[in-house]
């Protein structure tokens, strides 16, 4: 084996170079390359996800919330979507200035400072909104429909959960629901 000398010194020996290496490399990259536009294209919109993807993200609140039996003490599995269902039909809608009239003598006070802090608009007096029974935080009914449909069951401000710990069959209690 002869060994070259550099012109600094350094020895250099001589390497036969695999021929596979490169072409794999190539290969990797040219995939590397390939998955980068699909996924650009797919984001920009010009490219429809593959159809597993797409029923994935169609479903992607498809589970399950434990609610506490108030007759057994014992927790019961409620689809989202019925959960979420539930939210809407049982939180109140009402009207923002009728709102703001139980505050008496602050209601000018706490009509200036109330904002809906999912689509941070200032509220009117003519809204409809709903306030909820755990937090009191209010939003737009359009606002918080929007955010319950996406499959969220927590309130956008403080994360309290939008319906009760306990299903109450009787309903007599404040904030609990029927199941039927």
């Amino acid at each position: 084996m002869s060994v070259l000398r550099s012109h600094r010194a350094f020895p250099v020996l001589p390497m036969k170079m695999n021929k596979c290496i490169p072409s794999m490399f190539l290969l990797t990259l040219v995939e590397y390359f390939k998955l980068l536009f699909k996924k650009a294209f797919t984001h920009l919109g010009l490219l429809k996800p593959p159809p597993e993807e797409d029923y994935y993200s169609a479903n992607h609140f498809s589970g399950y919330v434990l609610l506490m039996d108030s007759r057994s003490r014992s927790l019961v599995p409620v689809p989202i979507q019925v959960v979420t269902e539930m939210i809407k039909q049982n939180l109140p809608v009402r009207e923002y200035g009728n709102f703001i009239e139980r505050f008496g003598d602050d209601h000018e006070q706490v009509e200036k400072n109330t904002i809906c802090t999912v689509c941070l608009d200032s509220m009117e007096k003519n809204d409809e909104m709903r306030e909820l029974c755990k937090c009191s935080h209010v939003f737009h009914k359009e606002c918080l429909d929007t955010w319950v449909n996406e499959g969220q069951v927590t309130c956008p401000l403080c994360r309290s959960t939008l319906y009760p710990d306990r299903i109450d069959w009787t309903g007599r209690a404040t904030c609990s629901w029927i199941i039927n």
